[in-house]
């Protein structure tokens, strides 16, 4: 006897990617992939981590082949989609308040995440009246390529993401493809050899970028209500 006939019919749901608005089908975890994130998040190291994430995501959907080239935002509720169809609606992550330090715990229903969009973001940013880069939004692979996190305190980590996340130079004689013509170093240089102004011009792709965000509301023990922003997994199973 085949067992295989005995296992039951896994239901299908759709979600739409939010970067693209294709609607696809996904699927709930499976033991099996439960297991990969177990076994992952037990590692304590991020690039098994989000090595499990894109395996998990190209699993589960239909049509997602390579999950590390979609961008973060679609990634981050992606997976909260198959986990509120796989483990439940309710995650109850763990902050810290900024206020008063102490860990306060969270229930927060997936369902009412989604991602959020600045009406002024471009990805084309002008930086002179002759010069258009083009961005590509940061992806899981950009980020396992760099190996460390990006840190809004820190510049030189936006630098090397900068850096990653440059698609394409216009002028107005040509349409400069920086993965057909340009290396890394020349690239690096280009960015090296802008002004205050223009780095921060474009610094601001990254800020008004769509993101996955949810503004949690507690009560600290000194009776006060307050409030605080999370945004990427890992505020939200933190």
């Amino acid at each position: 006897m085949n067992i295989s006939n005995l296992l039951p019919i896994t239901p299908k749901y759709e979600l739409t990617i939010p970067s693209t608005k294709e609607i696809i089908k996904f699927r709930p975890f499976l033991v099996k992939e439960e297991k990969i994130l177990l076994l992952a998040q037990q590692s304590n190291n991020n690039a098994t981590i989000l090595t499990a994430i894109k395996t998990i995501i190209e699993d589960c959907t239909d049509g997602i082949q390579n999950a590390g080239e979609l961008p973060l935002f679609d990634v981050e509720y992606i997976f909260l989609q198959l986990r509120a169809k796989s483990i439940g609606e309710l995650i109850e992550p763990s902050i810290i308040c900024p206020e008063t330090d102490e860990k306060i715990d969270v229930q927060i229903n997936i369902n009412d995440m989604q991602v959020l969009h600045n009406e002024t973001h471009t990805k084309n940013i002008k930086i002179d009246n002759n010069i258009i880069i083009g961005m590509k939004y940061p992806s899981l692979n950009i980020l396992q390529e760099k190996n460390h996190p990006i840190d809004s305190l820190d510049p030189i980590s936006f630098y090397d993401l900068l850096v990653s996340c440059i698609e394409n130079i216009q002028t107005p004689d040509e349409n400069i493809s920086v993965a057909d013509n340009i290396s890394d170093e020349e690239i690096s240089q280009f960015v090296d050899n802008l002004t205050k102004s223009q780095f921060e011009t474009l610094l601001d792709f990254f800020i008004t970028s769509p993101r996955l965000e949810y503004t949690v509301q507690y009560t600290t023990s000194d009776g006060q209500e307050r409030e605080v922003v999370l945004s990427g997994l890992s505020d939200f199973f933190g």
